[in-house]
């Protein structure tokens, strides 16, 4: 019997720790998010899209290329255009190379379509909005600490989904930061 309770606590001991680094993790986002976002609730107006879809991050910056080589001749490209990035799959249920996104620009002015080109819109709604500057590697660390911040603070996802809109190139930027604002719709 006492070597029951011995493999028990050893067990327990072994437990122990992930506890610790779960926690630490924790921690360690909420930081990120206090440092690195300012996080405000906004309400949203409705917004027109163009979008190529893209299966999996690995192909949207082709996706990208397809839409502003669509984009330019139709004169929607200039320092305004706002891109958008929508993800139609979650990267913690779905394997990353599959997730559907859509590579958008937002129009302002009614737009003929062809081709791979669609049109699409984001619901006018309420929004948790993150603001960012931050490196390529740093998205998937600020998304899962901007839906921890969600859930802290005891809002809760509306069936919608999330998405991103750039403000600047990144490949412009001194420190190559992308300046961007993450959406996640709630109730």
């Amino acid at each position: 019997r006492l070597s029951k309770i011995r493999q028990l606590e050893s067990k327990n001991g072994q437990e122990y720790p992930d506890y610790e680094k779960y926690i630490c993790i924790i921690n360690n986002l909420k930081n990120w998010i206090k440092m690195n976002a300012k996080v405000k609730i906004t309400e949203i107006p409705k917004m027109d899209l163009a979008y190529v879809s893209s299966i999996g991050p690995q192909n949207l910056e082709n996706a990208y290329g397809k839409l502003m080589k669509w984009a330019t001749p139709q004169g929607l490209m200039n320092d305004k255009t706002k891109m958008v990035t929508i993800y139609h799959d979650s990267f913690k249920i779905t394997e990353a190379n599959k997730v559907r996104m859509s590579a958008c620009i937002l129009l302002n002015k009614p737009v003929e379509i062809d081709g791979e080109i669609g049109l699409r819109s984001i619901k006018a709604g309420k929004f948790i909005v993150g603001s960012f500057e931050i490196g390529m590697n740093e998205f998937e660390k600020s998304w899962t600490g901007l839906f921890l911040w969600m859930n802290e603070n005891g809002y809760k996802k509306a069936n919608r989904e999330p998405f991103e809109i750039y403000h600047n190139n990144f490949s412009e930027h001194p420190e190559r930061k992308a300046i961007v604002d993450f959406y996640i719709p709630i109730e």
